[in-house]
């Protein structure tokens, strides 16, 4: 950013502005923006021709402009075109260009795709532009991978007067709320406390961004998908979420999602009724229900849980146990806990079972583990007594009571949690009474199960896991209908969940889960993003 003062010369008018420096000039221009359209007679008939000629000299002067001077400019043309919604990213796109790295070009997009929320166009016309947005953030995310494997060199910082020109967007849509509930409207209230912040960096708000725009479009799919069967359309929307999330390759965008599901109440409820209630009115959809709130839950649990991506485990910091991952996967831990319980809560013990094993089989317990031998020193601590997410927890929570710092704000809620299982006795009486119990060795096959039924006529038959056997579950399967597989018996009707190394491009995600789904096709395409990306198991 442009530092001391900043002289914007007119020769034809024989006048020059003087600002003491480059916010000043953007408080001084969002002031008068503000000022101008609450005393215009009608919405759009204010005068901003001076704003575009100071804006225009301003924006010439940099080979790489500022956002928040990018940010005002594109709000004057949104002001006279309003509605105009390819034109805005258009504009958008065309001052990124000079961008070197990905996070700026992405966080220039916020506008658009709040406007694309408010927006009351024809769903059809809405789609089109958020798969646009969603096809120009992957090409700006290749920027990043090509650079740094997927590490971002953004470093740049959020000017304090990038809360008046949130001011700026905000107001033709309400000038009661808060601007900043107004312009990401998707982004929950996590996301938002931290864009608050001064010195806020432009790699999270690209971040936020994007987590935005993945948002809209998995819940317009929800809104467009009338007459198709739930198991169908949980299975379509799943397949797009994880094949999409490796092509945006974008760590801050992931631990968005992850604080989402975290912190309730979870922001998915709200944007699902307000993207479906404006279809209704248009008459393009249908009315909104309980069940898809928890459907885009679902998809999320299964899209950050079940699959190990490696442009999070890749980075050097991962390797080292660097604090800066600490919070990533600290909420991995938690949601996949969470996850966990929920579907106990159902009686769905196979989905509860799937996210046991990814997370055991994942770099989550090995990070967390060598993070806290690190910090307390390697002679000090003992090991979990499994790698599975209760296990884990509890051990971090004791180790929290003992002075390491890991949860921190979040301690109190923690404890909460843990202590509500216990009372819960492991989840009632028809369910299992630890993660441990879950897991057995069938000697007769010779290979390793897990059991989904844990019935009294299998009793026998096995054995509780040790700690060794929980260390080494790595090649685990899940049978989800509770049959044990055994030499020369069937397993007609099981749906088997097993993870494999796949990619992107060749559609074997789509394959995968409709052999494992016993069969089911579905009726639409499905969206699957390019990318070179392999997200695979974590051996």
């Amino acid at each position: 950013m442009a530092a001391g003062s900043i002289v914007v010369d007119f020769p034809s008018m024989g006048a020059a502005f003087c600002f003491s420096s480059f916010e000043s000039l953007l408080r001084d221009s969002a002031s008068g923006f503000l000022a101008a359209v609450s005393a215009a007679p009608a919405p759009g008939a204010a005068d901003l021709t001076n704003f575009h000629r100071v804006f225009s000299r301003v924006l010439s002067a940099y080979a790489d402009p500022p956002l928040e001077a990018v940010w005002f400019f594109s709000a004057l043309s949104f002001h006279d075109s309003p509605g105009d919604l390819r034109a805005l990213l258009q504009l958008l796109s065309a001052f990124a260009a000079s961008s070197p790295t990905a996070a700026k070009p992405l966080a220039l997009l916020a506008p658009v795709v709040s406007e694309l929320f408010h927006s009351d166009k024809p769903r059809r016309e809405i789609e089109s532009l958020v798969e646009a947005i969603l096809s120009y953030i992957s090409i700006c995310s290749s920027r990043t991978a090509a650079s740094a494997d997927g590490a971002a060199a953004d470093t740049g910082r959020l000017l304090p007067a990038f809360g008046e020109l949130v001011k700026v967007w905000s107001v033709r849509h309400s000038r009661e709320r808060c601007p900043f509930e107004v312009l990401f409207p998707l982004a929950g209230e996590e996301a938002r406390r931290e864009l608050m912040k001064e010195g806020c960096s432009v790699e999270y708000l690209a971040g936020v961004v994007v987590a935005e725009a993945f948002l809209l479009r998995l819940c317009l799919k929800v809104q467009g998908a009338t007459g198709v069967p739930r198991a169908e359309l949980q299975q379509e929307l799943r397949i797009w979420a994880i094949s999409s999330i490796p092509v945006f390759r974008n760590q801050q965008f992931f631990g968005v999602l992850l604080n989402m599901l975290l912190n309730p109440p979870l922001p998915v409820y709200s944007l699902v009724i307000i993207v479906t209630s404006y279809a209704v009115y248009r008459g393009t959809g249908r009315p909104v229900s309980a069940d898809d709130e928890i459907l885009v839950r679902d998809v999320l649990y299964d899209a950050l849980i079940l699959v190990d991506y490696s442009f999070i485990n890749n980075g050097a910091g991962v390797d080292q146990a660097d604090s800066s991952y600490l919070p990533t996967f600290v909420s991995r831990l938690i949601i996949t806990h969470d996850a966990i319980n929920e579907a106990r809560r159902k009686g769905d013990q196979g989905r509860a079972m799937s996210f046991i094993n990814a997370f055991s089989t994942s770099s989550v317990p090995s990070f967390l583990i060598k993070w806290a031998t690190r910090q307390a020193g390697f002679d000090q601590l003992s090991k979990p007594i499994a790698n599975t997410p209760q296990a884990l927890l509890k051990w971090l929570v004791d180790l929290e009571d003992k002075g390491l710092k890991v949860f921190g704000d979040n301690t109190s809620r923690i404890k909460e949690r843990l202590i509500y299982d216990q009372v819960k006795n492991g989840y009632g009486n028809t369910m299992v009474h630890s993660d441990a119990d879950l897991f057995f060795i069938d000697k007769q096959s010779g290979g390793e199960v897990m059991d989904t039924k844990a019935s009294e006529d299998g009793a026998a038959a096995m054995e509780t896991a040790d700690n060794a056997f929980l260390a080494a579950a790595q090649s685990m399967k899940v049978a989800t209908n509770g049959i044990r597989k055994r030499k020369g018996y069937g397993n007609e009707g099981a749906t088997a969940v097993k993870f494999v190394k796949y990619k992107v491009e060749d559609n074997s995600v789509k394959d995968y889960f409709l052999s494992a789904t016993n069969g089911m096709s579905s009726g639409s395409e499905v969206e699957n993003p390019q990318s070179d990306d392999e997200m695979e198991e974590s051996d």
